[in-house]
């Protein structure tokens, strides 16, 4: 029996918090999860791209699990980032989240390996013949060098019926067509918080977010008034968010981000070198753009 798809409309890609020296900061993700949970944030995906999720081993990531499972309690799903170079490895965190209790799995394809279809789907096929949890693909071609074509996506939902979902970061186009042939319970997820509009417009049916680790209730009443069709009222919302969205990728959204929330006493901590902390003028670019009032 399938378990209940928990890839809903709108969640958060949570940051990673990383202490001054680098280390897993385990208070922080209490800090992180309990911000997000009084800001009524009802999913997570944990260990993503936006939570750092290649700068960490295998073990710092289980770690992860554990504690954002015990800091989440019932309150909010959670999602986990399971992709690895090796096989292996992915194996391993899909049996972790399933250990940890978390409600699904996002999997990612490994970086830099530019795979065939064929290697691809043997890759998926063995990290699903080891968990029964909710799946979702995570098609990312900028990042990985891999894109996943439709007909292998189609095969792998009849041989793994437990995935449950696409994250779609490649063709944008490809969202109404997956739709179309796989169905209405089928989720298609967009991870570009700019194009989210447009997205769902065109087939998506919502977002992990980034820019949530700073607009949470935003985002999502941004969400909710696109699946009622008030496209007005959505983008009147939206328009006022994006001076300080432009300004937080033109600095680095991870480092942007993690910025904000300390500012607002949420241990988010740092980013892994090679990222760095944000400059005096940057500091001072983002003071300037929440001052003028034109964010909030």
């Amino acid at each position: 029996m399938l378990k209940q798809n928990p890839f809903v409309p709108y969640s958060i890609a949570m940051v990673t918090p990383f202490d001054d020296k680098e280390n897993l900061w385990l208070s922080g993700i209490f800090s992180l999860i309990d911000y997000y949970k009084r800001n009524q944030v009802p999913a997570l995906l944990i260990s993503g791209s936006t939570g750092e999720q290649h700068s960490m081993s295998i073990e710092e990531r289980v770690t992860l699990y554990r504690e954002a499972r015990l800091a989440g309690k019932d309150d909010l799903l959670l999602i986990g980032g399971v992709a690895a170079l090796r096989t292996s490895d992915a194996i391993r965190l899909a049996e972790a989240a399933q250990r940890e209790n978390l409600d699904g799995i996002m999997l990612g394809f490994p970086p830099y390996l530019r795979m065939s279809q064929r290697e691809a789907a043997e890759y998926v096929k063995k990290v699903c013949a080891v968990t029964d949890l909710p799946i979702m693909l995570y098609n990312n071609p900028l990042r990985t060098g891999f894109n996943l074509e439709l007909n292998t996506l189609y095969d792998l939902v009849e041989y793994c019926p437990q995935i449950q979902a696409l994250k779609e970061a490649g063709n944008s186009s490809n969202a109404p067509l997956v739709k179309k042939k796989l169905g209405p319970s089928f989720t298609v997820l967009t991870g570009f918080d700019l194009q989210l509009l447009d997205n769902l417009q065109n087939g998506y049916d919502g977002i992990t977010s980034i820019l949530g680790n700073v607009f949470p209730k935003e985002m999502q009443q941004i969400v909710q008034l696109i699946k009622t069709k008030e496209w007005k009222r959505a983008e009147e919302q939206f328009s006022k968010l994006l001076p300080i969205i432009h300004t937080i990728l033109e600095i680095g959204a991870l480092r942007a981000i993690k910025y904000i929330l300390t500012e607002h006493n949420i241990e988010a901590g740092i980013c892994r070198e090679p990222l760095s902390i944000l400059s005096k003028q940057e500091k001072e670019s983002l003071r300037d753009v929440f001052n003028r009032g034109e964010a909030l």
